[in-house]
C-alpha cells in the first residue's frame, strides 16, 4: 500500500456520469500546506504567551521586563529576546526567550539543553509552572517565567523567585489547538523513533513504516498528518514519501515527550553491580541480545562522560532468556535503588539501527536528557550535534 492511499485526497479527479453518457475528470488546484499555516499559528501563540508571561512577571515582581521581537530567519521562526531593568536607568540584563510546554519534570532535561542554545543567556518560558516543576526547575539552576507570574532567575548578583501564583479559574484545563495530538501517543512517539532513527524511512510507504516501527498501519497516516499540521513535516507529493522541516525539532519534540508518554510504559527493572560499578567495562550486552544507552553508550560513542549509571535495553524475549544469564554472569542483584536498569525495548533492532552494542543515537539522547544530570545533558549535546550533521549530510 502506497503511504497516503487510504486518505481522500483534495487532489483526486472527481467522475461525473450525467446519464452515463461520458465521463469527465476534473483537475482542482492544489490546496496550501497545513503546515505552514501551523507554523504561522504556533510562532503567533508563542509571541502570546511571551508577551503574557512578561506582563505578569512586571505584576508579580514589580520589576521592568520587557521584550523585543527579533526578524524570523528565512524558513525558521521568530525569536524574542527579554530586557530586564532591576533599578531605573540601569543597563537592561538581556535574555533569551525559550518558548516550552513542559507540564514534566521528566522533560526538563530536553529543555535545559535548549537554553544553552544561544548567544545570551537562556530563559525558559512556560505556559504554567506548577510547584513541582519551579521546584525542580530551581534545584537544576534553570531559570524561567510563566504566564501566571511565576519566576525563578538567579545571576551573580540577581536572585527572584516567585512561586504560588495560581491561573484564574477559566484557564484551568484549556487545550491547546489545531493538532490531533497523535504524534504524542506511545504509538506515534513509535513512528517518530523510527524516522529519527533511520531517516530514510521519510521515503517508504505506509507498509513499510508500519512494518518497521511495529505500530498498527491504521495509525501511520494519522501520526504523519500531525506531524505535518505541526509543521515537522512536508508532503513530497502523493505516494512519495515526506520531507522533514527541521530534524532537531522533530528530535527534541520527542526526546522531551519519550520519558513522559512512552518510557512509563515499557517495562523496567533495576539491579545493583559488584564492585565499584565497573562491570559494563567486560560485559558484552549483544550476548544476551541487549543494547547500551545513557552513560554507559555515550561513552562508548566517544564523549569523556565516565558512566556511573548502567542502562540497558532488552527485546521482550531477551528479558525472559537473556537477563538472568547476564544476571548470574556478572554478579548482578535485584535492587530497586541500584545503579542497572534494564528496560524492555520497544522497536525491533532487526529493522530500526541495527544490532551493535548501541541503541540508536535519539534515544541515548532522549535517555541522558532525562536523567537530569548537568553531565548527562552537556554529553546528550554533544551526541545530538554530531547526529544532526549525520542526518543532514
Amino acid at each position: 500500500m502506497k503511504g497516503g492511499e487510504n486518505r481522500k485526497s483534495s487532489r483526486a479527479p472527481q467522475i461525473f456520469q450525467p446519464a452515463r453518457i461520458f465521463i469527465s475528470h476534473e483537475k482542482r488546484r492544489p490546496v496550501k500546506k497545513t503546515g505552514e499555516n501551523w507554523v504561522l499559528a504556533r510562532a503567533k501563540a508563542q509571541g502570546s504567551l511571551v508577551q503574557r508571561a512578561v506582563e505578569a512577571f512586571r505584576a508579580s515582581t514589580g520589576l521592568d521586563l520587557t521584550v523585543n521581537t527579533l526578524p524570523a530567519e528565512p524558513g525558521s521562526e521568530p525569536g524574542w529576546q527579554l530586557l530586564l531593568r532591576t533599578e531605573p536607568g540601569a543597563m537592561p540584563r538581556v535574555f533569551q526567550a525559550v518558548v516550552r510546554s513542559v507540564e514534566h519534570v521528566d522533560a526538563l532535561g530536553a529543555a535545559q539543553a535548549a537554553l544553552h542554545q544561544g548567544s545570551v543567556p537562556g530563559v525558559l518560558v512556560l505556559p504554567r509552572a506548577s510547584e513541582p516543576l519551579a521546584e525542580q526547575c530551581q534545584a537544576m539552576g534553570l531559570p524561567f517565567i510563566d504566564g501566571q507570574g511565576n519566576a525563578y532567575l538567579q545571576q551573580k548578583d540577581l536572585l527572584i523567585v516567585v512561586k504560588g501564583q495560581k491561573p484564574p479559574r477559566v484557564e484551568r484545563g484549556a487545550r491547546a489547538e489545531g493538532v490531533t495530538g497523535r504524534a504524542s501517543t506511545a504509538t506515534g512517539l513509535k513512528l517518530v523513533f523510527a524516522l529519527l532513527s533511520e531517516p530514510a524511512l521519510t521515503l517508504a510507504t505506509t507498509q513499510i513504516l508500519h512494518e518497521a516501527a511495529g505500530v498498527a498501519l491504521g495509525s501511520v497516516p494519522a501520526v504523519l498528518g500531525d506531524l505535518e499540521q505541526r509543521g515537522l513535516l512536508v508532503r513530497r507529493g502523493w505516494g512519495k514519501g515526506w520531507h522533514v522541516r527541521n530534524w532537531s525539532q522533530l528530535l527534541e519534540m520527542w526526546a522531551s515527550e519519550y520519558p513522559v508518554r512512552l518510557r512509563p510504559r515499557l517495562r523496567s527493572l533495576r539491579f545493583r553491580s559488584p564492585g565499584q560499578g565497573l562491570w559494563w567495562q567486560r560485559a558484552d550486552p549483544q550476548r544476551c541480545g541487549g543494547q547500551w544507552s545513557g552513560e554507559v553508550a555515550a561513552h562508548q560513542l566517544g564523549t569523556v562522560l565516565k558512566p556511573e549509571k548502567a542502562l540497558l535495553y532488552l527485546p521482550e524475549p531477551a528479558l525472559r532468556q537473556g537477563l538472568a544469564q547476564l544476571m548470574q554472569a556478572e554478579g548482578l542483584r535485584s535492587d530497586p535503588t541500584g545503579d542497572v536498569e534494564v528496560v524492555e525495548a520497544f522497536w525491533d533492532p532487526n529493522r530500526i539501527g541495527g544490532s551493535g552494542a548501541c541503541v540508536p543515537l535519539p534515544l541515548v539522547i532522549a535517555d541522558l536528557q532525562a536523567s537530569l544530570d548537568p553531565r548527562n545533558i552537556e554529553a546528550a549535546a554533544e551526541l545530538k550535534e554530531i547526529w544532526r550533521r549525520a542526518v543532514e549530510a
